[in-house]
This record gives C-alpha cells, structure tokens and sequence, in this order.
C-alpha cells in the first residue's frame, strides 16, 4: 500500500539518474519509422497534417486532433516511447495522453514539463523546465512507465518526474454492493497543440495485449447542402440481416427546435456499402425527430416511432397535453426493409398523459421482448417532463408497448423522478431492465429501474457507481443469452467521463450487476449512441463525434470472451 494516496500525490522533480528499461512484455508499435500502423489512428479536427517525409517523420498539425494508440491495453502497467520533435516552442502544450491526463512538453504557461488531468483537479503539476532539455527542431525521446500504480516520465532519459498512487483505470470506484470492477488498462494518445509535431516513432509495451482499434465509418457528415446537422442516432438490423442506421436530418441549424427530419440509411452487405437517405417522417418545416425503431421479428415489420412539435414552440415553452403547442406522438413502419414508409399516424392520446408536456421517444431503438409471460411485446423507450396541477414539474423516463403486432400502442410505466432518456434491456429471467440519463438527481451515475411484468410497473431505481453519467443519451443492448458452456452478456454504450468524450463500451455478465470489461470506442468528443448486433455476431456502435459534425458507425469483431479471458 502506498504511503501517498491520490490527494497528496508526491511529485519529484529532476532527478538526475538513468532512467531504466522496464520490460513489460510485448512492444506494439503505433509510428514506427515514421509511418502510421495497424495500431494507430487519426483522431479528431485538425487544419492540416499528412505523413511528411522530413527526417523519416509522420508530422502532426492542429488544435484538436491525436495519434491515439489501439482501443486500451489489457493491463495496467505501460511502458510509453515516444522520439518527437516540435517546430517551436512557447505555449504549444503538446503532449502524451494517458488515461485522460496529459503530459505536455510544454505547456500552458510555456516551456514547462507537467501534467494535468482530472486526478489532479483544474491545476496543472510542473515537474520541470523545458528549456535546456527540448530544443526546436531538435528530436527528443519521451519514456513514460507505468508499473504497479507507480508512474515515472523521462525526457532524454532524465527522470523529471514522479507519481505515486497514478489512477490507470477508467472506473468509479464502485459501491461494495456492486464487487470489483475490472481495470480496462491504459489508454495512450500523442497530441500536437500549437506546433508541428514530428514523430518519429511511438511505442506501446504492455505484459497484456493491445486491444484493436474498430472499424469505422461516417454514415451522416453534416454540413450538406440541404442538412445543417446531423444527429441523435439509432441503429437495428432487420430480420433480413439489413442495417438500418436512423438519425434526425437538422436542416437549418444544429437548434433542437427547427426544421426537422427523421431519415434513414440502408446498407444490404452487412455495412460495406450504404444506400442514399431516405426519409422516415418529415411535417414540413417543423419537428418530426427522435427515431426509436424496433423490428418485429414474427412478422419482419420495422416500425418507428418519433415525435413532433412546431418549429416555432423551443422544448421549455412545450404546453402540456395534446395541442398544437404540445409534442405529439407519431408511428410508421416499413414492410419493404426500410426501403419505404407508411404515412405517420398521431398516436397522441393513446401514448401520453394530458398533464406531460416535454415528450421524447428514445433516443435509440426499441426491444422486441423473448422470454416470460409478455414474450412478443415491443417496447419503446420513451421519457417526459410531467406539470402535475398544482405541483413542481419532475422528469421521468417511461415505456410504450404493443401486444399486438404494433397496432396499438399503451402508456407503461415510468419511473421516479429525476430521469429521463432511456433504453431498455430484457434480463435472463424475462425481467425488464431500463437505463436512464440522470436529470440533475445525481449528475455522475446512471439511473437503472427493473420491471418484473414486463414494463407496466418499475421498482425505484438505483444508481450504478460504475457507469459515469456526462448528461448524455445512452445504449444498453443484449448481446447474447446464456448457454451451458458461457454467461450471458450485456453490452452499454456511453462517453465514459464526467463531460462528453471517450466512448466507451462496456460488458456485463450477470445482467448489468456489474461491469467488468470494456473498450474504447472513440477517445475524442461523442456524445449519443446506440448499439445493434449483426447477423455475423459483430457489433454495431453508431454514435455522434466531433462536436455533432458527424455520426459514424464503429463495428468490432464478435465477442467471445468470459468474464475469466485474458
């Protein structure tokens, strides 16, 4: 046990011995010889940049963009390389990201070593002066070891500093009601700030392995001629094995209250190639958005449910009950693969209560339920704002559901308040279980409600101290049942933070109780999700990045891991 706990983290600072080789097992290299890897990517915006040829080195540009190394790493102890050089000095705050904190070469004030992150609060640590140890233009060598919670960051293989207790996992620390949580490992990036970053080379040793980045691919690109922004994503494949990725068309601004389209795009091969947007739900000018679709599996009909409301009425002036200046429910469905959709139906009265106000289906996809008494039911996650007469307004999430094929639809039950944006998973035993966005309740932890009959009544819920709350939409998706031979899995999806980047998809094996692995998913800026299983078994991810200006979808191999695999 360390004498030094993370709030009295001891920092040394030039501390002139040879800093030592730690072998830790396997070298994976992300710019060898300065070229870009299988285990390396671009991440995020930047002005400029291009695998140079000058001096052998792979040049990176721009304020907001990395190389980031792989997924995470199945262990938490690292040895981090990297041979850099900047073309200038003073402010640049180029640096090394591990785990969310940055180490920077120099820094904000300039010509400072140190580092910040969310362990060390809104100060930045200096460890020591970068004059005299990183030159212009002049190739430096950066080691960064991590071993055993202990962290040791050299330049030119000069310790120049130290810290005791350093946070490797990006985990809460869970409630003891909940057990352990499992250590993701390290998550490793290179970022240039005002500078020309030449890197040379860059290397990841870990006694685990690399976890390979997704493949990805960008399904809606705002900016288009006819869309301003493209947003709140949601994805299913159909009973013929077709994706189907769902997202808002924001015409005229990126405003939650403008013009409006729900829209659709289709790919047949299992997302090699997509089809061009086809329009779910459009009511000319004003909201038609929130897609929440979900398949029936004995009939293969795709129905989706959205909501409306006047472009002209902003979400906290929405009325209660079910006029004009109210939202309003509307369903559709597509009995050609999504190729085409039937004229929406306002199923107001049927899916609200006079006294809500603020209504949004999803967002995400429904669940069509397998097991129990209610099997066959569809289910759509749904949450509202209530002004009961006379009372404070609360937030709720809550259910709809059709027993009938998606003829009717019924008001389920909601839950306490202070959620609100939901998704909804069925459990082993037939249960129901709903994840819910915290709306000011508690602002870190998501909210999780377990139904027993099938969503018309939910317990109270409870926080997960594992899965961090940023206010953002999450995913929650089965993504197999158990056998004889291995536990079932759960798969969630949300910015793994305190704010809304580092996505994350985590697994659970004993129906959301806890989560004991996961995956980087994107490590810059993201924000809504949702997940969907291909026919092959491989995972679907579509999400929002870069500050709305894309929604891409990541699609990992099928997994087959056990709570007990390396």
């Amino acid at each position: 046990m360390s004498k030094h706990p993370i709030g009295t983290m001891i920092f040394v600072g030039l501390l002139f011995v040879a800093f030592p080789k730690v072998m830790l097992g396997t070298e994976y290299g992300i710019i060898v010889d300065g070229k870009l890897t299988k285990h390396g990517a671009i991440v995020g915006r930047s002005t400029r940049a291009g695998d140079g040829k000058d001096d052998q080195a792979f040049v990176l540009n721009g304020l907001y963009k990395f190389v980031y190394a792989g997924a995470g790493l199945r262990s938490s102890d690292a040895r981090i390389h990297a041979r850099l050089s900047m073309n200038k000095l003073g402010n640049t705050g180029a640096g090394v990201l591990v785990n969310g904190h940055w180490f920077t070469f120099d820094s904000n004030p300039g010509n400072k070593i140190g580092v910040a992150g969310p362990a060390f609060g809104k100060t930045a640590k200096i460890f020591a002066e970068a004059e005299g140890r990183i030159k212009p233009g002049v190739p430096f060598d950066v080691d960064i070891v991590i071993k055993d919670g202990f962290l040791t960051c050299a330049i030119n293989g000069e310790t120049v500093g130290e810290v005791q207790d350093f946070p490797t996992a990006m985990e809460t620390v869970p409630s003891p009601d909940v057990g352990p949580v499992h250590k993701l490992g390290v998550i490793t990036a290179l970022r240039s700030w005002r500078a020309d970053l030449k890197i040379y080379d860059f290397r990841v040793e870990t006694e685990g392995q690399i976890v390979p980045l997704p493949e990805m691919q960008t399904i809606y690109k705002s900016g288009s001629a006819t869309t301003n922004t493209y947003r709140i994503p949601a994805l299913l494949v159909s009973k013929k094995g077709t994706i189907l990725a769902f997202a808002e068309a924001r015409r005229n601004s990126g405003s939650d209250t403008a013009n409006i389209d729900t829209v659709v795009r289709r790919s047949e091969d299992g997302g090699k190639t997509w089809g061009d947007e086809i329009i779910v739900f459009d009511q000319d000018d004003n909201v038609a958005g929130n897609p929440c679709p979900v398949v029936d599996q004995s009939t293969g009909r795709i129905w989706s449910l959205q909501t409306w409301n006047s472009h002209q009425v902003p979400e906290n002036q929405t009325k209660a009950g079910f006029g004009e200046d109210s939202r309003r429910v509307f369903v559709t469905y597509s009995d050609d693969d999504g190729k085409t959709w039937a004229q929406a139906k306002d199923i107001t009265r049927s899916a609200k209560q006079k006294h809500w106000s603020w209504y949004a289906t999803g967002p995400g996809a429904g669940i069509q339920l397998q097991r129990g008494k209610h099997k066959g039911r569809l289910i759509i996650p749904c949450d509202h704002k209530a002004l009961p007469e006379g009372g404070p307004q609360t937030y709720h999430s809550h259910i709809l559901y059709s027993d009938d094929h998606g003829e009717t639809w019924h008001i389920g039950a909601q839950t306490g308040h202070g959620l609100n944006e939901c998704e909804a998973v069925e459990l082993e035993n037939g249960d129901v279980m709903l994840n819910s966005r915290n709306h000011g309740v508690d602002e870190f932890h998501r909210g999780v409600s377990i139904s027993k009959d099938g969503g018309q009544t939910f317990s109270s819920f409870r926080r997960d101290p594992t899965l961090l709350e940023p206010r953002c939409q999450a995913s929650i998706r089965r993504y197999r049942w158990s056998t004889g031979d291995q536990p079932g899995m759960i798969l969630f999806s949300n910015p793994a933070r305190k704010w809304r980047d580092f996505l994350m998809l985590r697994m659970s094996f004993d129906d959301g109780k806890t989560w004991p692995d996961a995956r980087i998913i994107f490590p810059y800026t993201a924000a809504y999700s949702d997940i969907t299983i291909l026919s092959d078994g491989r995972i679907g991810v579509l999400f929002e990045r870069d500050n709305h200006t894309k929604i891409d979808l990541a699609i990992l191999p099928p997994w087959s891991q056990t709570p007990e695999s390396p």
